[in-house]
């Protein structure tokens, strides 16, 4: 009934790994705690804030931050790491509670899950600005990171990404500890990476003097901003967390035989077939946004008005300059933006 934890039928698992939003409907801490089925009590303040918020509040015992006191449009933010995850969901699942003849219940669609709940709160007060989707292959059943970069050299890989990276971590004693593929930019709105995992906890582990025997895979897509907003608009309607995950990333990533002189129509390599386990790709939509005659006008302000300022400065404060160019600015305006003007003219 969570919703952030799920086993497909060829093994892969399919989790939230991170989750970032903005609640925008109120700028009051406690109503954003309350929403969360948190406390202040809850929380701890951190000595300061980051990302243009003067405070941060961060959970007890848990890797979830809380922004506040900002400016009055940026509203209070939420990040909330891959560890923090299912103790978000099991206190947000309490605010769901409720009693009927029966006991106690949820308040929640049969069909639905507290994750999917979650994020349709979080739609109805704000917006997601980050989540990452992980596919964890346990056991290594179908690609080593050794395999994705075989496989790439080889050009056996057809992938929207217009890089990959390799990075291949060791001790001077050439001990493997840590090896990552990237597919993409980090600054993009859709990041891929896979690494290996075994590796990763090996490396953590090893001040305690345990290790993990089995080999472990991570896929994970980091999706931020409008591409963000679109996956969790998938979640909330009813599309499944592991067909979103396995359809976006077969969306932006095929694995080929060779066997035909164009790569769009080679055959798929059978292993990635396994992988995908006939999920159909998903093309994450982002809609085309239009800026609104009041975001120009902040534009203006910020980056046009200073040097005008100082044009208008040098001639003793005359706007002749302005009227002037006024007349060569309509005639040069073109369609889109005459019809933005005159659409709030008779607004």
């Amino acid at each position: 009934m969570e919703g952030n934890l799920i086993t497909l039928a060829n093994g892969l698992v399919v989790s939230v790994d991170w989750l970032s939003f903005t609640v925008t409907s109120t700028n009051d801490l406690v109503d954003v705690l309350d929403m969360l089925g948190y406390t202040m009590e809850d929380f701890t303040r951190m000595p300061k804030g980051a990302r243009g918020y003067r405070t941060m509040f961060r959970l007890n015992g848990y890797s979830l931050s809380v922004l506040c006191d900002g400016n009055p449009d940026m509203g209070i933010h939420v990040d909330v790491s891959g560890s923090a995850i299912g103790e978000l969901i099991r206190s947000f699942s309490e605010t769901l509670k409720i009693d009927t003849p029966f006991g106690e219940g949820y308040d929640i669609d049969f069909d639905s899950t507290f994750m999917v709940s979650l994020l349709e709160r979080i739609h109805d007060n704000g917006h997601v600005t980050r989540i990452d989707i992980a596919i964890d292959d346990v056991g290594c059943k179908y690609f080593s990171t050794d395999d994705v970069c075989r496989l790439y050299s080889n050009t056996q890989i057809v992938s929207k990404f217009r890089n990959m990276r390799n990075v291949v971590e060791s001790e001077v004693s050439g001990r493997k500890t840590g090896h990552t593929v990237y597919f993409g930019s980090r600054t993009s709105d859709i990041f891929l990476r896979v690494y290996d995992k075994q590796l990763e906890r090996n490396r953590k582990l090893s001040a305690t003097g345990t290790h993990i025997d089995n080999p472990w895979v991570r896929w994970e897509l980091e999706l931020k901003n409008d591409r963000a907003v679109s996956v969790t608009k998938m979640l909330t309607s009813g599309i499944p967390l592991g067909a979103v995950a396995v359809g976006v990333l077969g969306h932006y990533m095929r694995m080929i035989e060779l066997d035909d002189i164009n790569r769009s129509r080679c055959s798929t390599y059978p292993v990635w077939a396994d992988f995908m386990d006939g999920i159909s790709s998903l093309k994450i939509t982002v809609p085309k946004y239009e800026k609104t005659m009041d975001e120009k006008k902040t534009w203006i302000k910020r980056q046009v008005m200073p040097t005008l300022a100082a044009v208008i400065l040098a001639d003793g404060g005359s706007l002749e300059f302005v009227e002037d160019n006024l007349e060569n600015g309509l005639n040069r305006m073109n369609k889109s933006l005459y019809k933005m003007a005159m659409g709030e003219l008779y607004n």
